[in-house]
């Protein structure tokens, strides 16, 4: 029985987490909970799954988050906060040597060597413990490949794009777009920052530095697509192979949550999902009306040791934007 931390309960991924946990109560214990400002939703899950140790972040602060995540009792954090705040809740819960499961990509982001330092693995190794499981949809597309074919030399890797909603738009529909629109993605529901990254696509530069890190390679053999059915959810190109082996299935993140809670537990994979593909049909994908990814990467290559700044930046700017301060141009500008 493990017993299971889940930091950012009441958010998309926390609620999603809960879910699958309902399947493996015999495996997994809830006993910590956290949530930010959504009291109502966090004490119904703490009396739903008897949890004694919940805070809300927004009165418990950091400090709080930190605890949680050394909880003496517990054997795996499943961290799924949005931002910044779930970064130094990430390196508590390593230095703890509990197991990650990682949802919140600005702990590597902003801490990339730290955070792989205290796992201490390397996630393409068959032999190592893992102390840290990513949780993203396309990072655990990844890992779950490289963990299938642990002897296979990677040549790069492929992480698929939905586009968002504005994808193709041109640069004059863009200035006329709203909150509401870039709220609405076509494939899934998020939350409202991550939403908005992805419109912008921040969020695949983010996603892009957050593989760099995890599995230890430049940016150069790293690429996104474009795959707006998001049924490819990350592929790897092996050397001296002519297709790109792709973890292929529906856009579901509870498959990736069961995937990274099987794994924790130690329990055997069910995954099936494994397809060849052939390079040439996929599609680059282009920033040019979207700038997110190229402004990311960009600063990323100039001032890697300044992302914590780059991301609170970030939030601020998104912030002003889903509170209808600015038009949604203005958070490239900015």
């Amino acid at each position: 029985m493990q017993r299971v931390v889940i930091l950012g309960s009441t958010g998309s991924l926390g609620i999603q987490t809960l879910e699958v946990l309902e399947k493996y109560k015999k495996y997994f214990k809830v006993i910590g909970l956290s949530a930010n400002v959504n009291k109502d939703i966090l004490e119904k899950q703490a009396k739903r799954w008897n949890v004694r140790n919940f805070l809300l972040a927004s009165e418990a602060g950091t400090k709080g988050l930190i605890n949680l995540a050394s909880l003496k009792d517990a054997d795996i954090i499943i961290n799924v906060l949005s931002g910044i705040a779930g970064i130094n809740p990430s390196i508590a819960a390593l230095k703890d040597g509990k197991i990650l499961l990682l949802g919140n990509k600005e702990s590597l982001i902003a801490e990339g060597e730290k955070v792989m330092k205290l796992a201490g693995l390397s996630l393409h190794s068959a032999t190592a413990k893992s102390f840290l499981v990513p949780l993203d949809s396309e990072h655990n597309a990844i890992f779950e490949i490289l963990q299938k074919f642990p002897h296979k030399k990677i040549e790069r890797i492929v992480l698929p794009c939905s586009g968002g909603p504005f994808y193709g738009k041109s640069a004059t529909a863009i200035l006329k777009v709203s909150v509401a629109d870039a709220l609405n993605h076509p494939r899934w529901k998020m939350g409202p920052k991550i939403s908005i990254e992805s419109a912008t696509l921040i969020n695949k530069g983010l996603e892009i530095i957050e593989a760099h890190f995890l599995f230890n390679l430049p940016l150069s053999k790293i690429s996104a697509i474009y795959h707006p059915e998001c049924q490819i959810h990350g592929a790897v190109k092996f050397k001296n192979e002519k297709f790109l082996t792709a973890y292929v299935s529906n856009p579901d993140m509870c498959e990736h949550i069961e995937n990274a809670l099987r794994r924790a537990a130690g329990l055997r994979q069910k995954i099936k999902n494994f397809q060849k593909i052939l390079p040439s049909s996929l599609t680059p994908l282009s920033s040019k009306t979207l700038p997110g990814l190229s402004l990311t990467i960009k600063f990323f290559k100039n001032n890697p040791k300044k992302m914590k700044q780059f991301l609170h930046r970030e939030e601020k700017i998104i912030a002003k934007f889903l509170a209808n301060k600015i038009k949604f141009p203005e958070i490239f500008k900015l």
